[in-house]
């Protein structure tokens, strides 16, 4: 009973394709330079929750870069940083830089 009550709790594994791979590594390259505010957030972290972000992105299947933009940022105001954002009412500006960060990644 232990154990599955400790493999319910366990992290998930990061499964995606080569080309998502490195989409996933390029973002969170940008992210690390364009967002000073988490680096105080190991890449292990910082890895897991732009792959979370673009697993939510592919299972919406939209392409719109606001939404995408939108889902980063909840994924990241969220799970990382506590909200740390939308307590400082910082949301539309965080909004905007993932947004160019994604318009710069695709285009």
């Amino acid at each position: 009973m232990a154990q599955i009550a400790a493999g319910a709790t366990a992290t998930p594994k990061m499964q995606m394709s080569p080309e998502r791979a490195h989409e996933v590594v390029q973002m969170t390259q940008r992210i690390r330079q364009n967002f000073p505010e988490l680096n105080a957030v190991p890449d292990e972290q910082l890895i897991y929750a732009t792959w979370r972000s673009f697993k939510r992105i592919d299972q919406t299947s939209d392409s719109d870069y606001h939404k995408m933009a939108n889902v980063f940022f909840r994924e990241f105001d969220r799970h990382l940083l506590h909200y740390q954002f939308s307590k400082a009412g910082e949301d539309d500006v965080v909004r905007h830089r993932f947004f160019a960060i994604i318009t710069d990644l695709f285009q």
